[in-house]
């Protein structure tokens, strides 16, 4: 049985400033870096044999943080994202890389085989998972002040939640099918993740509870 430790990225700006983020890569506030530092120090006994996280800034910057306090002797993670971490220029630029995925690097990392911690997952072995964590594509949302949509005609360009569904189905097959009895953490987003739990549960996403920035939920494969 394959366990899987799902967590939601840790707070950002535009969390604290109700921005619409969908699949911009974002940045994370300082109390976001810490809820990061704080979930990784409680894993720290937990035995995690893969890592893997959405390709969005965000999330990278929050697996790495975990990383670092769950395996501080290897280096950091810049495989998957689209931008260099700590850039502010582009952080609410949307990523270009489209869905369907299969294109896309995603991060992936496993335990090295000479004995030296986490290790990049081999060549191709991750391909395009890094795609289907991504959060939600918000279309002309994105950017978007969260109060003002209330009212607003939802436009054409939104993901479906079948969209989603179907991505979210794609990645619990990835993680069951490569790592049987191994544990994976897995770094998300908030819709993307109720997708993922709504596909394994059986149960409409709206019946799923949001997850709080660096919430983990442990689901059984």
């Amino acid at each position: 049985m394959t366990r899987l430790l799902l967590v939601r990225h840790g707070e950002t700006v535009d969390n604290v400033n109700k921005i619409m983020q969908g699949q911009t890569h974002g940045r994370l506030t300082l109390n976001g870096i810490e809820q990061a530092h704080e979930l990784g120090r409680q894993l720290r006994g937990e035995h995690i044999d893969v890592f893997l996280s959405s390709d969005l800034a965000r999330a990278v910057e929050t697996l790495e943080i975990i990383k670092k306090e769950t395996h501080p002797q290897t280096p950091p993670v810049r495989e998957g994202s689209e931008m260099p971490l700590g850039g502010s220029s582009s952080q609410s630029e949307k990523v270009s890389t489209p869905l369907p995925y299969g294109r896309g690097r995603g991060v992936g990392l496993l335990p090295s085989e000479r004995g030296r911690g986490v290790g990049l997952l081999p060549s191709g072995r991750d391909q395009g998972v890094g795609l289907l964590l991504r959060e939600r594509d918000w279309g002309s949302f994105t950017g978007r002040y969260i109060p003002d949509l209330q009212n607003e005609v939802w436009p054409d360009d939104i993901e479906t939640l079948d969209a989603m569904k179907a991505r979210a189905r794609q990645f619990l097959d990835f993680v069951r099918d490569n790592y049987p009895g191994k544990t994976v953490l897995a770094v998300g987003h908030g819709i993307i993740n109720k997708a993922i739990q709504s596909v394994y549960l059986g149960k409409p996403m709206n019946e799923i509870q949001k997850m709080a920035n660096c919430e983990v939920r442990v689901l059984e494969l």
